[in-house]
């Protein structure tokens, strides 16, 4: 998988595990946290910059093992979001994908065209079937999900304790096959 890809508008990036880029990260998720919680659980555990340079060592080790890649959506120099395969499952060629963008991006196809971005690689790298997981309250990645033509496969029912929220959510489980 290449470290570097590039579309018109953006471009997703491998960013190394070092401090500055780490706190580029935080410096997002922190001012988009609000925004971000509802869907994405593991930002309660994101206290520091240095959390986020712990995630950025793991990345790198997990695209080391070819388990994951996980890019930053890089526009103009800035860093708005992140897209990646946070599941790489080389022998069964599927790949899981997530993906967040900072709040003020919202709205002009970052996120899709890192999506089309990605799967194109993926497929072009082996992969089968590239799945997306979505809270099925999250209008704007189901959207995403369906504009990309990906199918809805299952809704998985009581999927995910949500601890502030003390209730469980349902899971949509997107779907989008190389040659279909």
């Amino acid at each position: 998988m290449k470290t570097v890809l590039n579309s018109k508008r953006i471009t997703l990036m491998h960013l190394a595990p070092i401090m500055d880029n780490a706190e580029l990260i935080y410096a997002v998720l922190i001012k988009n946290k609000k925004y971000l919680l509802p869907w994405m659980q593991w930002l309660n555990e994101t206290k520091s910059a240095k959390d986020t340079y712990k995630f950025l060592i793991q990345s790198d080790k997990n695209w080391d093992k070819d388990t994951a890649y996980e890019y930053s959506v890089v526009l103009n120099d800035t860093v708005i979001g992140a897209c990646g395969a946070v599941i790489a499952d080389k022998t069964n060629k599927k790949a899981e994908l997530g993906y967040w963008l900072a709040k003020e991006y919202r709205g002009n196809g970052y996120i899709m065209e890192s999506v089309r971005l990605l799967e194109k690689e993926l497929f072009k790298n082996g992969f089968n079937k590239i799945i997306i997981y979505t809270d099925v309250l999250n209008k704007n990645s189901v959207n995403v999900a369906k504009k990309l033509g990906y199918k809805l496969e299952a809704v998985l029912k009581q999927d995910r304790y949500l601890k502030h929220e003390k209730r469980f959510r349902d899971t949509n489980c997107f779907v989008k096959f190389k040659n279909k």
